[in-house]
């Protein structure tokens, strides 16, 4: 995990342009969603690929998991800590915030399923992705060996259940 420059105690850094890329890119999927959901309606032949009881399943399955993560990783965070977060939700993904919010995204497209707003959550979790490596390569400087052992241990974005 890594803390942002912004906060006075933990490790690394957030890539630069973390929050503003994620803001911005979050407001065009819902955007997008929205309009191609209920305007354009370019989608609905999605709709009858998947059941609508097992697209509810699945959407609230996301939108849990996601809340859950990245509540979870928020209130870590933006705790007053100086080491390595290698515990609780950090033990499952190396990226729970992240993670948490790309599922969410990701519940609401089988909700209500948009074409174009899959291809805009795929480009998201690509700029996650680069985010994410360009913080675990300022948290490899940093804490070295040490960081490297908990990158073989925990996966970058789907847990392993099996050890």
């Amino acid at each position: 995990m890594v803390r942002s420059s912004k906060h006075r105690s933990g490790l690394g850094a957030e890539h630069p342009y973390c929050d503003s890329t994620q803001n911005l890119i979050l407001i065009l999927f819902f955007v997008v969603w929205e309009v191609d959901s209920f305007s354009l309606n370019a989608s609905k032949i999605l709709f009858d690929f998947v059941p609508f009881f097992f697209r509810l399943f699945l959407a609230s399955l996301a939108l849990s998991l996601g809340g859950y993560l990245a509540m979870k990783a928020h209130n870590v965070v933006f705790s007053d800590h100086s080491k390595l977060l290698d515990s609780g939700v950090y033990s499952w993904v190396r990226h729970p915030m992240y993670l948490g919010t790309l599922l969410v995204c990701l519940g609401f497209l089988w909700a209500i399923p948009s074409i174009l707003a899959l291809m805009i959550w795929i480009e998201f979790f690509l700029i996650c992705d680069k985010m994410a490596t360009y913080e675990e390569n300022a948290l490899k400087r940093i804490l070295g060996e040490e960081y490297v052992a908990y990158q073989k241990r925990v996966s970058k974005w789907f847990p392993r259940f099996v050890r």
